[in-house]
């Protein structure tokens, strides 16, 4: 008897699966497309076009949309500024049973963005301000505020175990400006997600997640192969394993990312290791002046945006140090020889002439140092200097990096006591900097270096010289005459 028993209801259960299951085969849901649309306009104020199918599934289960296209009918409706490849939703079946709606993993496939800014500063997928009051029918003098509402609808959207983002892009392109940031090929895995109903908006949103990004390009600066896991709480994700290659050299350390405000905040912490001079420094001053590898650190931080903002709040430091490097364009070391004290009066036009005969050439450097810190619009150079086999040679000044160009920027050719024998002003920008010389800086720069080349070298400065670098590079030690190499 109650073997028969125990059969019956394994036989309806079995049946009663069957009989759902094929009615989930029999319906066709893309007939409640329209209704579907509708509701999530009224719901959220986008057009949502679903042109792809709608299916259900049981292992698990689920609901799968394709071909989605997502409007912001205040800015432009006829243009998409998101698309959606697929989008698959796993449900929680214990959850159901109770009447809960609990999602066990959220995957959205190929989504492609477009945020847009106009040049009156609106942004494409912001929708006006909508006033949201909710009475209770209990009680007419009881009404729900607008953040107590969003807070039940953010608790309502955060109850997912895990969110998937799989070949996803974004382009950000800034109207006012001709800016124009993508994001190539993004892959992010969102896990152990929480959130906190009391807190507002992202503050109250706790993950794990790891990331990785093919290509990320702003202007000229593009970086390659970034990921990272990072741990989300209070609208602030730290990550300590960043990674990315810029200018063809690895950086690795670590980094903050502050989303409580209007524009996101950044901060970098690294160890550099095998920097690529070449590339950086033509990517960075958009010339081609260095070869060889330099280490060191940086501290960056800066507001995410655009480059306006991102060159105006910009603060931190750069470290570098490098030796055996190769400076292009000129033999520093072969300028002092060519010119002749007696050939005529004129000896700006003599030592023209003898940079003429070695340009072209190369210096190399025994020791580089570049320590430089970043001050909201400024870069101060704290201690920028190289030697050579017989020279050493600093350089003070500031950076302005938003206008892209050289403040009392001055370069000096310095004695043991690192007073400066002879100085050079540099101005104009990046792309066409400015280097006079006159008469007067003609003499100085050949009477000094001849005494760098002659048997008896006698310095010129006095005693009491105001010293113009004190940094870590140190004055070169000239060979003596009889010194033979083996």
């Amino acid at each position: 008897m109650i073997q028969k028993i125990v059969l019956s209801i394994v036989l309806f259960c079995a049946v009663s699966i069957v009989a759902f299951f094929l009615l989930i085969k029999v319906i066709d849901f893309n007939e409640y497309k329209p209704k579907i649309q509708k509701a999530i306009k009224e719901s959220t104020g986008y057009e949502i076009m679903i042109r792809g199918d709608i299916t259900l599934s049981l292992s698990p289960v689920g609901v799968s949309l394709s071909d989605i296209e997502v409007a912001n009918p205040s800015y432009r409706s006829d243009v998409s500024f998101a698309k959606l490849g697929s989008f698959d939703v796993a449900l929680d079946i214990a959850a159901l049973l109770k009447k809960e709606i609990k999602i066990k993993y959220l995957v959205i496939d190929n989504l492609s963005l477009s945020i847009e800014k106009n040049k009156e500063g609106k942004l494409n997928y912001l929708l006006p301000p909508v006033t949201k009051e909710v009475t209770h029918k209990n009680s007419s003098a009881k009404s729900k505020k607008v953040e107590e509402i969003e807070a039940e609808e953010d608790a309502l959207f955060i109850n997912v175990n895990k969110v998937k983002f799989t070949h996803a892009s974004m382009t950000y392109t800034d109207l006012s400006d001709n800016a124009k940031m993508v994001f190539e090929n993004i892959d992010v895995e969102m896990n152990d997600i929480h959130f906190d109903p009391s807190k507002h908006s992202l503050n109250g949103l706790v993950f794990l997640s790891q990331m990785h990004i093919d290509k990320i390009s702003y202007d000229r600066y593009v970086f390659n192969d970034v990921s990272m896991s990072m741990e989300m709480k209070d609208a602030v994700g730290v990550s300590e394993n960043l990674k990315y290659t810029l200018f063809e050299t690895l950086f690795q350390g670590s980094g903050k990312f502050d989303f409580s405000g209007k524009q996101p905040k950044i901060s970098l912490k690294h160890k550099i290791e095998g920097l690529k001079l070449a590339p950086f420094i033509k990517g960075m001053f958009q010339q081609d002046i260095a070869e060889g590898t330099a280490e060191g650190d940086l501290k960056l931080s800066f507001t995410a945006g655009d480059m306006l903002s991102f060159k105006t709040t910009l603060n931190g430091y750069v470290n570098l140090f490098a030796k055996n490097i190769t400076l292009k364009g000129y033999d520093l070391d072969q300028i002092a020889p060519l010119v002749d004290t007696h050939a005529s009066k004129n000896l700006g036009n003599i030592l023209n002439s003898s940079l003429n005969g070695v340009q072209g050439g190369k210096t190399t450097v025994q020791e580089m140092s570049m320590r430089v810190d970043v001050g909201y619009s400024e870069v101060q150079l704290s201690d920028v200097a190289f030697s050579t086999a017989k020279n050493r040679v600093a350089l003070k000044g500031k950076i302005n990096i938003v206008e892209e160009k050289f403040v009392d920027l001055k370069a000096a050719l310095l004695n043991a006591k690192g007073c400066s024998v002879f100085e050079q002003k540099i101005s104009g920008t990046f792309a066409k900097p400015k280097v006079k010389m006159d008469e007067s800086n003609a003499k100085i720069l050949t009477n000094v270096a001849l005494s760098f080349f002659t048997k008896n070298d006698k310095s010129t400065a006095d005693s009491n010289c105001t010293v113009f670098y004190e940094g870590v590079i140190a004055q070169p030690v000239p060979l003596k005459e009889d010194t033979k190499l083996e």
